[in-house]
């Protein structure tokens, strides 16, 4: 069977990135992470590729950067227009189409594992029935979402996002579309406190990629002055 993972990205200058981040370390510092970090995530989906039957992607926010200097490492598709929950029903149906399973993953997981992804991946090659995976994050989102069966629009619609609740709300949608497999819960980046975490858990993987350790890096470089203060 063949899968894809697309992974939501933004491109500094075009789009607003990391905002809530952004208050605190500043626009600059902010659009760096979140490039040091969807590098970091692509790394280890390429990775994951040569392990499993799967294509990995960009998806990319907007049009005019399917060809940027960014994201040349992965094929580029466009989010498309809409809210969040459109954007991702288009992405899934879009691969979908293409692929006998999707991956829906952010940019914004850097501590994500080839294991991670290997385990979406195992669940999902099975077409003999509806399967979904979610890998829930902790706020109380969702850092992946994906299926080998056609999901609804309005599951990805009807749900309120950037809530506490909006994990549970999607997982109860989904739910009702075919058996759903719960990932691991990793911790995405919103606000400055989630970096020190983040790094720490960047530190305790048994074996980091060269991608994330430039991201510990980076992060050690904006931690001691931002943490003080």
């Amino acid at each position: 069977m063949s899968g894809a993972i697309a992974i939501f990205v933004k491109t500094p200058g075009l789009s607003p990135i990391k905002t809530r981040l952004a208050v605190s370390l500043g626009k600059q510092a902010a659009e760096s992470f979140h490039l040091a970090s969807a590098s970091a995530v692509a790394e280890v989906v390429q990775a994951a590729c040569k392990e499993e039957k799967i294509q990995g992607y960009f998806a990319v926010a907007e049009q005019a950067a399917l060809s940027h200097d960014y994201w040349q490492d992965l094929p580029c598709v466009w989010q498309g227009e809409g809210g969040l929950g459109e954007r991702m029903a288009h992405i899934y149906q879009t691969l979908l189409a293409q692929h006998d399973f999707v991956i829906l993953v952010g940019a914004d997981i850097p501590q994500m594992t080839v294991t991670n992804l290997s385990d979406a991946a195992a669940c999902l090659s099975h077409s003999e029935q509806a399967r979904l995976v979610f890998g829930p994050s902790d706020d109380g989102g969702f850092w992946s979402v994906g299926g080998n069966c056609s999901i609804p629009q309005a599951v990805w619609t009807d749900v309120i996002y950037s809530l506490e609740d909006t994990g549970a709300q999607f997982l109860n949608r989904i739910e009702q579309v075919g058996d759903v497999k719960i990932l691991t819960s990793l911790r995405d980046v919103d606000e400055l406190k989630d970096l020190v975490p983040l790094r720490k858990t960047l530190v305790e993987l048994k074996q980091p990629m060269q991608a994330q350790q430039v991201l510990i890096h980076f992060l050690d470089t904006v931690l001691p002055v931002t943490v003080n203060k």
